[in-house]
């Protein structure tokens, strides 16, 4: 198994996807969608390492898909409360191409919470 030899920009540049992505659809639609194509250049230009199946990177990454997912959920759910609250029965047809915000909502995530897992000692490894 490989990982990336310097996390700290591959969960920088996951995160800079992320959001620009984000905002881009924010602005044009699901024709921003294309900009997630830049996501797969970070194998071309990055670096690997070899990597044991018993090492402490696949529980961390366990953790922060965890967390993100959680995160991506928990912001569906306060949508829905606000669509709710709105009383707008048209909102979704009118926006459902910029429904599309949470994949790359979930990418600028995991990016984010990779980078503070690499703060310091680690952020999910006195947690659990």
């Amino acid at each position: 198994m490989k990982v990336y030899k310097n996390l700290l920009f591959a969960y920088s540049f996951e995160s800079m996807v992320g959001f620009t992505t984000t905002i881009l659809i924010i602005f044009f639609g699901s024709y921003a969608l294309g900009f997630l194509a830049f996501f797969a250049v970070r194998p071309l230009v990055m670096e690997t390492k070899e990597i044991s199946a018993k090492d402490d990177y696949w529980f961390i990454s366990y953790q922060l898909i965890k967390y993100s997912v959680f995160i991506l959920s928990f912001s569906i759910i306060i949508l829905y409360f606000l669509l709710i609250i709105i009383q707008d029965n048209e909102f979704l047809f009118r926006h459902r191409d910029r429904i599309i915000i949470l994949f790359p909502f979930l990418v600028f995530v995991h990016g984010v919470l990779g980078l503070f897992s690499l703060k310091g000692n680690g952020f999910f490894e006195n947690k659990f």
